[in-house]
C-alpha cells in the first residue's frame, strides 16, 4: 500500500512538477530581494533561477522530443537551394494559421518581442551599457514566464491553483505589512504624522503595487467565487490585505485598486454598458464643472489636499509651498518633467533603457538634483529611456494586454472559450482587473521592478489560456504540453511530420 502511494506520488509530482515551480514564484517574487545575489552589476535572484531553470527543462525536453522533426525540417528544407524562401514562406503560413486560430496569443507575443527589440536597440545611444542589458534580461524572462504559464497552466485547476499562490504569496507580505505597523517599523508617512509600511520592498509604492496582484484576485473570488468556502478564505485574505494596503499609504495603489474594483463590479454584473455610458457623459461634465468653478472652492481644496497637489511648486525656495506633506508630489512631478525633456532631447531611442538615472543630472530640474531610478510613471519612462519607438511598442503592449483581459471575460459566441462556467469567469475577472490596477499605477510609478513583471507575465499567461477558443486544436491525443514536458523522451517518437508545439 506504502509503496504504491509513493509511486503514485512521484507520477504526480513528475507530471505537475512544472506547475509546483511556477506556484514558488510568486513567493519569490515578493521574499527574493532578501537573497539577491550581484556578480558584475547584474541582480540574480530567486525568481532568475526558477525561471531560467524551468525555461532550460521545458523548453529543453519539448526540443528533444521533436529533435527528428526539427532536424529533419532544417537539413530538408532550409540548406536546400532557396530554402530561406521556403522557410519564410512557412513562418508566414504558421503565423497566418496562428492568427486565425488564436490572435490574443500571437498578438500579445508580438507586442512583447516589438518592445524587448526597442530595448535592445537603444544600447547603442546608452552610456551605460549594462544597464540596457538589464532590461534586455528582465523582459526577455517575461516572455520566457508567459510562454511556460502557456504551456503549463492548461486547466481551470491549474490556473486556480497558480491564482491562489498569488493570493497567499500576497497575504504573506501584507501580514508582515502589519506587523511592521503594529511595531512603528516602517516609513514615516507625509508629514511625520503616520506610519507607512513596505514589506520587503523597501518603499510603500512598490509595496502597495504588489499587493494589487493579490487583492482583486481575492475580491472577484469573494464575490464570483465558485462555493462558500472558497469565498470566506478569499473574504478573510480581502481584510488583511487591504488593512496592508491601508498601511502602505500608496496613493498610486489605491488608484489602482479602486479602478480594479471598478473593473470587477461592472464586468462581474453585466453593467458594461451603463458604466461607459456615465464614463462618456460623467467626465466630460466634470471637467467642464471644475474648470468653470462649478464645484465648491472648499471641495476642491479637500481633493487637492488628499492628492497633495494643492498649493505646489517645482521651485525649491524657502517660500515656495513646498512641505513635508507634498515633498514626494512635487518630488514625482520633477522627475516627470526630467523625463520629458529626455524624450525631447533624444525622441527616437531615447537615452538607453535603464538609463534614466545615468541621464538625470543633464536634464534636472534646479533644486531636485537626486535621481530615484526612474521617472515614477512608467510611460513617462519609456519615452525617455527608448523614445517614441519604445513608447509606442510598449502602448501596442499596453492595448494588447487589456484587449486580451476582455476578452477573456466576454468570450464571443462565435468562439466561445474552453471555460464557460461561472467559476473560471470569476478567475478571468479578477486577473483582468489586476492588469487594469497594474497599468493605472504605472501612471504614477513603475512597478516592474523587484521582480514584479513576472507575476505580470504569470497573469497573462493564464489570461490567455481562459481566453482560448474551443475551436482552438488541442495537443496531439490530448494530452498537454506541461506533462510532455516531464515525461521522460521516448525513442519510439514517431518522426514523418512535423505535429505544432503551441
Amino acid at each position: 500500500m506504502h509503496t504504491q502511494r509513493a509511486l503514485a506520488i512521484r507520477r504526480w509530482l513528475a507530471a505537475e512538477w512544472p506547475l509546483l515551480v511556477l506556484c514558488i514564484l510568486p513567493l519569490a517574487v515578493a521574499f527574493g530581494s532578501l537573497f539577491t545575489l550581484t556578480i558584475h552589476g547584474l541582480h540574480a535572484g530567486p525568481t532568475d533561477l526558477l525561471v531560467g531553470a524551468l525555461a532550460l527543462l521545458v523548453f529543453g525536453r519539448l526540443l528533444a522530443r521533436y529533435r527528428p522533426q526539427i532536424r529533419g525540417y532544417f537539413w530538408g528544407t532550409l540548406w536546400q537551394r532557396d530554402g530561406l524562401r521556403a522557410g519564410l514562406a512557412d513562418l508566414r503560413g504558421w503565423l497566418a494559421r496562428l492568427w486565425r486560430r488564436e490572435p490574443q496569443a500571437l498578438s500579445l507575443f508580438l507586442a512583447l518581442a516589438a518592445y524587448l527589440f526597442v530595448i535592445a536597440l537603444s544600447f547603442t545611444v546608452a552610456a551605460s551599457h549594462s544597464s540596457v542589458i538589464k532590461e534586455v534580461l528582465k523582459w526577455s524572462e517575461v516572455i520566457a514566464a508567459v510562454a511556460l504559464t502557456l504551456i503549463v497552466a492548461r486547466t481551470e485547476r491549474q490556473i486556480r491553483l497558480l491564482v491562489w499562490a498569488m493570493i497567499v504569496a500576497g497575504v504573506a507580505e501584507a501580514l508582515l505589512g502589519c506587523a511592521q505597523w503594529a511595531l512603528s517599523a516602517g516609513a514615516l508617512g507625509p508629514g511625520g504624522a503616520s506610519i507607512r509600511v513596505f514589506g520587503t520592498f523597501n518603499q510603500p509604492n512598490p509595496y502597495g503595487g504588489y499587493l494589487n496582484f493579490a487583492l482583486p484576485l481575492a475580491l472577484a473570488l469573494v464575490l464570483f467565487g465558485r462555493d462558500a468556502r472558497e469565498r470566506w478564505v478569499a473574504g478573510a485574505a480581502s481584510v488583511i490585505l487591504l488593512m496592508a494596503q491601508a498601511f502602505a499609504n500608496s496613493r498610486g495603489a489605491e488608484l489602482g485598486l479602486v479602478a480594479a474594483a471598478v473593473v470587477i463590479v461592472v464586468i462581474g454584473l453585466h453593467r458594461e454598458r451603463l458604466a461607459g455610458l456615465i464614463a462618456l457623459i460623467g467626465a466630460p461634465l466634470l471637467a467642464i464643472a471644475w474648470f468653470i468653478h462649478l464645484i465648491p472652492r472648499h471641495l476642491e481644496n479637500v481633493l487637492l489636499n488628499q492628492a497633495r497637489i494643492n498649493g505646489t511648486t517645482l521651485d525649491c525656495a524657502p517660500n515656495s509651498g513646498v512641505n513635508d506633506a507634498n515633498f514626494s508630489t512635487v518630488e514625482r512631478l520633477a522627475h516627470w518633467v526630467a523625463g520629458i525633456r529626455m524624450f525631447l532631447a533624444h525622441p527616437l531611442l531615447g537615452v538607453g533603457a535603464g538609463n534614466y538615472n545615468a541621464a538625470y543630472s543633464h536634464y534636472a530640474i534646479p533644486c531636485w538634483p537626486e535621481p530615484l531610478g526612474h521617472a515614477h510613471n512608467y510611460y513617462i519612462n519609456a519615452a525617455a529611456e527608448t523614445g517614441i519607438l519604445g513608447l509606442l511598442t510598449f502602448l501596442a503592449l499596453v492595448a494588447a494586454t487589456l484587449i486580451l483581459g476582455w476578452r477573456a471575460t466576454h468570450p464571443s459566441s462565435s468562439q466561445p472559450s474552453i471555460f464557460l462556467s461561472r467559476h473560471s469567469r470569476a478567475l478571468a475577472i479578477g486577473l483582468f482587473a489586476v492588469i487594469v490596477a497594474l497599468c493605472i499605477h504605472n501612471l504614477t510609478d513603475d512597478l516592474f521592478v523587484h521582480a514584479m513583471e513576472l507575476q505580470f507575465a504569470l497573469c497573462l499567461g493564464c489570461l490567455l489560456t481562459l481566453a482560448k477558443p474551443q475551436t482552438a486544436p488541442q495537443t496531439t491525443q490530448g494530452t498537454n504540453l506541461s506533462t510532455a514536458a516531464a515525461a521522460p523522451i521516448s525513442s519510439e517518437e514517431p518522426t514523418s511530420q512535423m505535429r505544432p508545439v503551441r
